[in-house]
C-alpha cells in the first residue's frame, strides 16, 4: 500500500495553511486594489464619455448659433444692399430729372436767345429796309426838288 510520509503530509498541511493565509492576507487586498483601481478606470471612462457628450451637445449648439447669426448676418447684408441698391436708383433718377431739367433749362434760354436774336435782326433789317426806303424816297424827292427847281427856273 501507499505509505505517505509524515513531512509530506505536514508540507501539504503548511502549503494548504500558506495557500489560505495568503489569499486571506495577500491576494485579497491585492485583487480589491485591482478592483477599485478597475472601478475608478471604469468611472474616469464614464465621466470621459460623458464630458465628451457634453461637449459635443456644446459644439452642436454653438454651431447652431453661429448659423442663425450667419443666416441675421446674411439677411442684414442684403437687406443693406437692397436699401443701398434703392437708394443708388434714386440718386440716379434724381440726377437724370436733374440733367433733364437742365437740358430743357439750356434749351429754352437757347430757343429765347434764338428769339431775341431773330428779333434784332428782323428789327435791325426793318430799320435797314425803313433807312434804305428813306434814302430812296427821298433820292426821289431830291430829283423831284431838282427838277422842280429846274421848272421854276425856266
Amino acid at each position: 500500500m501507499l505509505r505517505i510520509d509524515s513531512n509530506i503530509l505536514w508540507t501539504i498541511i503548511n502549503l494548504l495553511i500558506l495557500y489560505a493565509l495568503m489569499k486571506h492576507f495577500l491576494f485579497q487586498p491585492v485583487h480589491d486594489i485591482l478592483e477599485k483601481r478597475k472601478q475608478e478606470i471604469e468611472s474616469d471612462f464614464a465621466l470621459a464619455n460623458q464630458q465628451k457628450q457634453e461637449a459635443l451637445e456644446s459644439k452642436n449648439k454653438a454651431n447652431q448659433q453661429l448659423e442663425n447669426m450667419q443666416t441675421i448676418c446674411d439677411g442684414m447684408l442684403a437687406d443693406a444692399k437692397e436699401k443701398a441698391s434703392l437708394e443708388y436708383e434714386q440718386i440716379i433718377a434724381d440726377a437724370n430729372k436733374k440733367s433733364d431739367e437742365m437740358i430743357e433749362q439750356a434749351r429754352t434760354k437757347t430757343i429765347e436767345a434764338a428769339n431775341e436774336e431773330k428779333a434784332k435782326a428782323k428789327s435791325e433789317i426793318a430799320d435797314l429796309i425803313n433807312k434804305a426806303a428813306d434814302k430812296i424816297t427821298n433820292t426821289k424827292s431830291d430829283e423831284k426838288l431838282y427838277d422842280d427847281f429846274l421848272k421854276e427856273m425856266k
